[in-house]
């Protein structure tokens, strides 16, 4: 027979591990907002935008927040939508950004009863380019969804609609600017003193780039690895020193243009599909040149967005998340933005 104190640590380690489920099965609904979709007409002609409204509502008895660029509050902000063209996925065309650390401020409120309800034109996004039964899903996902400080199991919370779809007839794409020569930036926007910063931020950017490659190039695994992309895989070893050898040869050689346009409290934004624009923002003029956050280490972390140097996401953002990422879940670090610029920085040091 088993003894009774066996018992007593089995029934606990069971309700922990029922607890654990539950929480896992209804982070994204449960006591929390709920979202739909809705789209005007089932059939779009390649001249008539794609008009996809969202509403995000709130049927508790209590306020709700939520990060606001992953609902459309502000414009669209982020990958919003799980989009496929016959049973295809469609590549989000949108902004990525580079953000300071979350806060309260970074959220919205919904009170108990209240929705938020807007309109997106789906193919500012998206690439609908090509003719097709489009299924569009409203899916997001953060550690940070609900709250700065995430929920009790470090788990991501969800918020997800049913499907809605479309008949879509393939619009064309809008020639590209010409791009400047190899190796040169080119500058919209920009004031003397803001190209000035640029350039030694993209000198600064490439020393940076160079000596990670010449780190991972050695097979060197040491903790400045470990810290930032976690406990040694060859797979992994391998797939942040391709991004690392993609992101010094753009830093060096690829025609970059910066825009200086944005007003957003950011630090900076591309679009992965249209290389080599970066857009910097607010916070990127309140950086130091190098350091941790810096202007160069901003200039890595957007270059590994682009899909043709190393097609990064933003899984999680600042220090803390990315060391949090490389124990948790070291697959994801290896294709998180911030896991590379920290790892570029390597402030403080770490061998």
């Amino acid at each position: 027979m088993k003894h009774p104190k066996f018992w007593s640590v089995a029934l606990l380690l069971a309700a922990l591990i029922a607890l654990l489920v539950t929480s896992v099965a209804s982070a994204a609904s449960k006591g929390g907002p709920v979202v739909s979709l809705s789209i005007m007409q089932s059939d779009f002609a390649s001249d008539e935008d794609v008009l996809v409204t969202v509403t995000i509502f709130n049927p508790t008895r209590h306020s709700v927040r939520i990060l606001k660029w992953f609902t459309p509050a502000n414009g669209v902000e982020e990958a919003l939508f799980a989009v496929t063209r016959d049973g295809q996925k469609v590549g989000y065309i949108g902004p990525v950004y580079k953000r300071p650390p979350i806060t309260g401020k970074d959220f919205i409120t919904l009170k108990s009863g209240e929705s938020l309800v807007q309109t997106v034109n789906l193919g500012d996004y998206y690439d609908l380019s090509v003719s097709g039964q489009y299924k569009i899903v409203y899916d997001v996902s953060s550690f940070n969804l609900y709250s700065e400080k995430g929920n009790a199991f470090k788990l991501k919370d969800n918020l997800r609609s049913e499907a809605v779809s479309a008949k879509v007839t393939g619009r064309k794409k809008p020639p590209p600017p010409p791009d400047p020569e190899p190796g040169e930036s080119a500058f919209v926007s920009c004031t003397d003193a803001q190209q000035a910063i640029l350039l030694d931020a993209r000198t600064q950017a490439s020393t940076y780039a160079a000596n990670s490659e010449d780190y991972l190039l050695a097979g060197t695994t040491g903790l400045r690895y470990t810290t930032w992309f976690g406990v040694y895989d060859p797979g992994r070893y391998s797939t942040v020193t391709t991004n690392f050898t993609a992101i010094s040869d753009a830093m060096d050689n690829a025609g970059v243009t910066f825009n200086c346009k944005c007003k957003q409290p950011y630090y900076a934004y591309v679009y992965p599909n249209d290389p080599y624009k970066i857009y910097l923002c607010k916070v990127f003029w309140q950086a130091p040149l190098a350091g941790t956050d810096s202007q160069a280490g901003t200039l890595i972390h957007e270059m590994s967005h682009f899909d043709v140097v190393a097609a990064t996401d933003d899984y999680v953002y600042g220090q803390t998340g990315a060391m949090d990422l490389a124990i948790t879940n070291p697959d994801e670090a290896v294709h998180n933005a911030d896991s590379h610029e920290y790892f570029a920085e390597n402030t403080p040091y770490l061998p």
